[in-house]
């Protein structure tokens, strides 16, 4: 029997080809994960938590590997534990779910390494059972703080407001983050209680840091086309106006913001407008017109870790920055403050925000901000006032001067 040496020769050839065409699209597709992911998780600069460490380390419990093993949040290791037993011992076959989630973990551990600003110094196994206790203990708080019907009588975590509210502090903190794919991975494997009423993770989460987010949450999938980075980045996402259009400015100018009570002075005046979103400041017919600002606990441990966000890990445009640079500056006085209270964009606690918008330590540049046209707008209408300010001195000089004559 005679071979067919070219035809052997020519599938060899053929195998090759489809080989490295393999080869290439999976080095490719791992190039793609890694800069999608990459350091999306870091830690925080000195320059921002200096003096205000309470406000972006976590008092109560740890998640994630950057504040794992601290002696004062040891204690409820065992209590995560616990949490994850109650969530899988729903399932018929909790074996064989536990198995399955520690097996899609293994799949993702490398990616979810990634994303940290920092490489993680653990074992593959602490790893993975890391984001296994810390993924189920967040779901399984999300379902028993939206659901009354599966909550524990006694529960350590919903027992007191207090305890409740340092669990939301520690779970917004930039520093305790896990990655949202590994919390919407295991969401797709654990039991779903029947009380929740199929609600979704990102809906799950809207009602947990309800305090949080400007909108009902049913009016804001639209927004989440993107990646979700973790939970402070749903956050982050749920406050960008759907709308929203950045300037791009080749300009370097000293961005300046006058006061409220100097805008009144340049026949500024201040209006409320109906949006939910606080970011939706925006000046036209004569106006700056600012939506409701409401005080809450949350407030400044939110709006701090947002701008350590935009600025230690993103390189990104810094919507909340800009924010908190322009309310620092038009906030500067109690006097400021009470004029928005007056005008029923601050509703109460106004001297907080005084407080508040002054201790926040944040600095941006014209490129980088977002109320750049704005600030222009306004700059603008304090020249004009200034030069017919100025005319009408001179012709006040003028006339005593003819008069003298």
């Amino acid at each position: 029997m005679e071979l067919n040496i070219h035809g052997s020769q020519s599938r060899a050839s053929k195998e090759i080809i489809f080989d490295e065409h393999t080869s290439l699209v999976s080095s490719i597709k791992k190039k793609m994960v890694d800069t999608s992911a990459f350091g999306r998780i870091c830690r925080v600069s000195e320059n921002f938590y200096k003096e205000n460490e309470e406000k972006y380390f976590p008092k109560m419990v740890s998640i994630g590997p950057l504040h794992r093993g601290e002696e004062k949040l040891k204690t409820m290791e065992e209590r995560k534990l616990q949490y994850l037993n109650t969530l899988l011992s729903r399932a018929v076959n909790m074996d064989t779910r536990l198995e399955k989630c520690v097996e899609v973990l293994r799949v993702l551990e490398d990616r979810a390494r990634k994303c940290y600003g920092e490489e993680i110094h653990m074992k593959s196994d602490d790893f993975v059972e890391m984001m296994l206790i810390d993924g189920c203990f967040i779901i399984e708080l999300f379902h028993k703080s939206c659901c009354k019907g599966i909550r524990r009588r006694g529960d350590p975590f919903l027992t007191t407001y207090q305890v409740f509210f340092q669990l939301r502090h520690d779970l917004i903190l930039l520093e305790n983050q896990i990655p949202f794919f590994i919390l919407q991975h295991l969401f797709n494997l654990v039991p779903i209680p029947k009380q929740c009423g199929g609600s979704s993770l990102i809906e799950l989460a809207f009602r947990f840091f309800k305090k949080t987010v400007p909108e009902d949450p049913r009016n804001l999938q639209d927004k989440f086309g993107q990646e979700i980075h973790h939970l402070l980045d749903l956050i982050h996402q749920s406050n960008i106006p759907k709308t929203h259009i950045f300037p791009l400015q080749t300009k370097h100018f000293q961005i300046n913001i006058p006061s409220v009570t100097e805008l009144r002075k340049t026949g500024i005046s201040l209006k409320r407008n109906n949006s939910r979103n606080i970011l939706e400041v925006k000046f036209y017919n004569g106006a700056l017109r600012m939506p409701t600002l409401t005080h809450h606990d949350l407030l400044e441990v939110v709006l701090r870790n947002l701008v350590a966000m935009e600025n230690c890990c993103y390189n990104a445009t810094k919507y909340i920055t800009s924010y908190a640079f322009l309310m620092k500056g038009l906030i500067k006085s109690n006097e400021d403050a009470k004029i928005l209270h007056k005008k029923g964009i601050i509703l109460d606690k106004e001297n907080e925000f005084v407080t508040l918008f002054g201790k926040i330590s944040v600095e941006v540049e014209a490129k980088d901000f977002y109320y750049a046209d704005l600030y222009q707008k306004l700059n603008n209408i304090k020249k004009v006032s200034k030069s017919i300010w100025y005319a009408r001195k001179v012709k006040s000089s003028v006339t005593q001067c003819l008069r003298a004559l």
